[in-house]
């Protein structure tokens, strides 16, 4: 029997959803980056809240349309940029919203874990 997990991710700037095989391969994806206005560098922490909450049940529906949903067993989302106490940033709780939301209506597991990113590092001289 085939497992899938929902795959869901609210950072900064784009809202991400997607559906794995336990074997890791990608089934099908959706990915909607955040408007930032011209001129601006980035995002307020409580305007990309809105976006990623206004943005997550069209991109679910979406998603459903190209998988069937009920298949899911499993549901993963990141809930904060790094694994140390007080890392924080609202913007992650969208998608851990939508994450035990969709879990708890479905009675699978919901997986927390934390955005890494590797920074570049700078050459000297």
């Amino acid at each position: 029997m085939s497992h899938y997990t929902l795959g869901i991710d609210t950072s900064n700037y784009a809202t991400s959803l997607a559906v794995f095989h336990t074997a890791g391969e990608v089934v099908c994806a959706k990915k909607r980056f955040l408007p930032v206005k011209e001129g601006q560098l980035g995002l307020r922490q409580s305007d990309a809240l809105f976006h990623h909450t206004a943005a997550l049940p069209e991109m679910l529906e979406e998603l459903g349309r190209e998988f069937d949903l009920t298949q899911i067993s499993a549901v993963g989302v990141s809930q904060k940029p790094r694994p140390v106490e007080g890392s924080y940033m609202p913007c992650f709780l969208a998608g851990v919203s939508a994450a035990t939301a969709f879990a708890q209506a479905r009675g699978i597991p919901v997986l927390f874990s934390f955005l890494v990113r590797r920074r570049r590092r700078r050459k000297r001289g």
